[in-house]
């Protein structure tokens, strides 16, 4: 397949009713491949299904839902080498379920418990894991992608094989920080790729009220750098594109800049209405014709990869594999009070010290 920067239409391997418009069997991803990629769209979804009712249940105070996004966060994730160091955004987490963070990790970290990576401390939808170069991300829009580039900098100039990659939503790319990051990624030839996922709305704000380009692939040549407009719903299409991207900064080619073309079926977050900014049927014309999980499969099926049968022992097994997770992340304990001031810095500066002691004096311990 022919990967091109700059398209007029998105980058596409499978039609929406999951008929291949490529040669399949010519793009170096075996069945196996695709039968892991289904797997991994299932049960990124019922995670965050999962993760989403501990709010409606009362249990979470915030959640961001990745509904409808599934083959984006997959797709992009699993080029990445267990090196790859990873900036995800606040609507990243199955993006960090690919790369090593466990589900029970994650419902721990909604929980805010000790089974939580970061033990609690960090604003909702920010778990990190050092060993798994996964950093937490912020609730500052767009802050990361400059710490990114700067990531991938260091890595070009110890010689290293590794990439990064930075998640955006296409609100971000009207910060500064967007600016300020191309620029440098492309200047110092950073192997870094900025992954756009452009759900097509900013809260409640459309993409073509922030930017008067047709795409924002296309921003890119602004800087020097190639740009890549992908179906954000096609897992195919996605994981072909980044990795291109990938293999291409490896080889000393530079930075990209990938827009995923997507739509995000639930609210900004668990504080937003979006009843009062999408038009009547937009939703619902996605979820029917459009959604990337059930594209997948009926890709699987054309190719005789699936059934029925396969389909129901496939929820019934991520059913069980979300329970347990769940039952994990209740079990930990919250965080000891005491513990709140802990690894601000790597030693408690002095006004820190008094507070510990006035806070364990009011905690009596």
């Amino acid at each position: 397949m022919d990967i091109k920067p700059f398209t007029a239409e998105p980058i596409r391997v499978l039609a929406y009713d999951g008929t291949p418009v490529e040669n399949v069997d010519r793009l170096g991803i075996g069945k196996d491949d695709w039968l892991k990629m289904y797997r991994w769209l299932v049960f990124a979804r019922a995670v965050d299904d999962r993760g989403y009712i501990l709010v409606r249940q009362g249990r979470a105070g915030f959640y961001a839902q990745i509904a409808g996004q599934e083959a984006s966060q997959v797709g992009s994730a699993l080029p990445l080498h267990k090196e790859d160091w990873m900036y995800p955004d606040h609507r990243s987490q199955g993006s960090m379920l690919v790369k090593g963070l466990s589900a029970a990790e994650w419902f721990g970290h909604v929980l805010g418990k000790m089974l939580d990576p970061t033990q609690g401390r960090l604003m909702p939808h920010g778990p990190g894991r050092n060993d798994l170069h996964i950093v937490p991300p912020s609730s500052t829009v767009g802050n990361k992608i400059t710490e990114a580039v700067g990531t991938a900098m260091a890595q070009r100039i110890k010689k290293r094989k590794e990439v990064t990659i930075t998640y955006l939503g296409d609100g971000a790319t009207s910060e500064g920080d967007f600016h300020v990051g191309m620029n440098f990624a492309a200047v110092y030839q950073a192997p870094v790729i900025i992954f756009v996922q452009n759900n097509q709305y900013a809260i409640s704000m459309r993409t073509e009220q922030q930017t008067h380009t047709k795409t924002i692939a296309e921003k890119a040549k602004a800087y020097g750098m190639d740009g890549y407009l992908v179906d954000g719903n096609d897992i195919l299409a996605v994981y072909l594109v980044t990795k291109h991207c990938a293999d291409k900064a490896r080889a000393g080619g530079g930075p990209s800049l990938i827009e995923a073309y997507t739509y995000r079926y639930g609210p900004h977050s668990s504080a937003d209405d979006d009843t009062r900014y999408r038009p009547k049927g937009e939703l619902e014309m996605w979820r029917t014709q459009r959604d990337p999980v059930t594209r997948m499969r009926k890709f699987l099926e054309t190719k005789g990869l699936w059934s029925e049968d396969q389909e129901q022992k496939l929820q019934a097994d991520v059913k069980a594999q979300v329970a347990k997770a769940m039952e994990e992340a209740e079990k930990s304990p919250a965080p000891e009070p005491i513990t709140v001031l802990d690894y601000a810095y790597e030693q408690l500066t002095p006004h820190l010290e008094w507070e510990r002691r006035e806070l364990a004096a009011e905690l009596g311990v």
